[in-house]
């Protein structure tokens, strides 16, 4: 083998290896990409459930009533505490959709939460919130809300004594 059959050799093999080190490189990008969508929308989830705890203190509640010309009467009170707590569980099961969608959550892990959301699903009240809450907004998430809509037939088929 002559000097200039390995240097073409040696030209060839530097050409694959670059080729390889730009594939690496698209694929950790793609990869940060993805898992900075995550943190964006896990701080999206923290900032929303911060916000609904601090919004069911018994004050917060009253003032929110009051100043939407609401009778700040306890029953209302609880109401409104009630679906502040429901709006952070939709938050959650949210967060937890868009992550497994993003493929940062197993199937495994994906699949034990949904276990628990379908027991939070058979839930008379949390299931009317819910419903609810999608009927308004669902337009704007449709995926999410036909995974909320299979987890509540599931719930309701699991609930029910065979």
């Amino acid at each position: 083998m002559s000097l200039t059959d390995l240097a073409s050799v040696g030209s060839f093999v530097s050409g694959v290896a670059v080729l390889i080190s730009l594939l690496y490189i698209a694929y950790q990008v793609r990869q940060n990409t993805k898992h900075t969508r995550a943190l964006i929308q896990s701080a999206r989830v923290d900032r929303l459930m911060s916000q609904m705890i601090g919004f069911s203190d018994n004050d917060k509640c009253a003032a929110y009533l009051a100043g939407n010309g609401h009778d700040p009467t306890p029953t209302a009170i609880r109401e409104r505490q009630f679906y502040m707590q429901c709006l952070g569980q939709v938050a959650t099961m949210l967060d937890v959709f868009t992550q497994h969608g993003a493929g940062l959550l197993s199937d495994e892990q994906f699949g034990g939460v949904c276990a628990t959301y379908r027991v939070w699903l058979r839930e008379p009240g949390f299931r009317r919130m819910v419903t609810d809450h999608l009927e308004h907004t669902g337009h704007s998430s449709p995926k999410f809300s036909a995974f909320v809509a299979e987890l509540m037939k599931e719930a309701e088929t699991r609930a029910r004594p065979t």
